[in-house]
């Protein structure tokens, strides 16, 4: 068995302009799971990152404090398939229609402008956007040229088969049952991993994005007939309660 550990970026910089950015909480929690990983002298054989900046960041934090124990940190990969969910047409373009014809998503709307602060807003926009990405999920709403969520799911699939069959200069980087391949990415990209492993309903994955952590750590086992779970969702670098985030 090769192992793959999934890893869910640091933490954006939620509320501000540029969202895809990590925060220096993000940034922190990157670093400690290198320093970590360095220091149960774990092997990373591949690392492969989704296309978007917190993910390639939280990769090359990671990588920075890993090698600074003098181990080797391969250099990362970057794998368009392993996109998060690409809806934000959903949030720049419809939530004026999706507001006029549900009146669900209008309250929240209505609610969000009216809160006082950024961690009251964070709690409706939260909410929000569950009911968005929910009725995304069931078919009940879409863009022009947006993906749905069965083309989401393939094209993640698709990624991960990538990550498990990537050579280097025609061989493989290490015999497959000593391969470990890390892969930083983004909530989506997890749980579909872990719905086909487990063989879950749509709601029923989709309910896990809501409570993975920043710099979570998500374990699968994998040959070319295999893919299990193994752990999900772990933050044992984050020794500091603090330290732990969602969004």
């Amino acid at each position: 068995m090769a192992t793959m550990l999934l890893v869910r970026h640091g933490q954006a910089s939620w509320f501000e302009e540029n969202y895809d950015r990590l925060s220096s909480v993000g940034e922190a929690q990157s670093r400690l799971l290198g320093e970590l990983w360095a220091g149960r002298g774990l092997e990373v054989t591949r690392v492969f990152t989704g296309p978007r900046v917190r993910q390639v960041r939280s990769a090359e934090l990671c990588g920075e404090a890993y090698a600074a124990s003098c181990r080797r940190w391969p250099t990362p990969v970057v794998l368009e398939d392993l996109d998060e969910m690409r809806i934000e047409p959903l949030f720049r373009e419809q939530m004026p229609e999706l507001f006029e014809r549900h009146a669900h998503l209008r309250a929240l709307g209505d609610s969000m402008v009216a809160a006082d602060g950024n961690e009251a807003r964070a709690r409706i926009f939260d909410r929000l956007f569950q009911g968005v990405v929910s009725m995304w999920v069931q078919g009940q709403i879409g863009a022009p040229g947006l993906e749905s969520w069965a083309q989401f799911h393939a094209r993640v699939q698709r990624g991960l088969r990538a990550a498990q069959e990537f050579r280097s200069e025609g061989n493989l980087a290490r015999a497959p049952s000593r391969r470990t391949v890390a892969v930083f990415t983004s909530a989506g990209v997890i749980v579909a991993a872990a719905q086909q492993a487990l063989a879950l309903e749509d709601d029923k994955a989709l309910g896990l994005a809501w409570h993975l952590r920043n710099s979570s750590v998500s374990e699968f086992l994998f040959s070319n007939e295999r893919w299990s779970l193994q752990s999900f969702n772990s933050v044992p670098h984050l020794a500091d309660a603090g330290m732990i985030t969602y969004r």
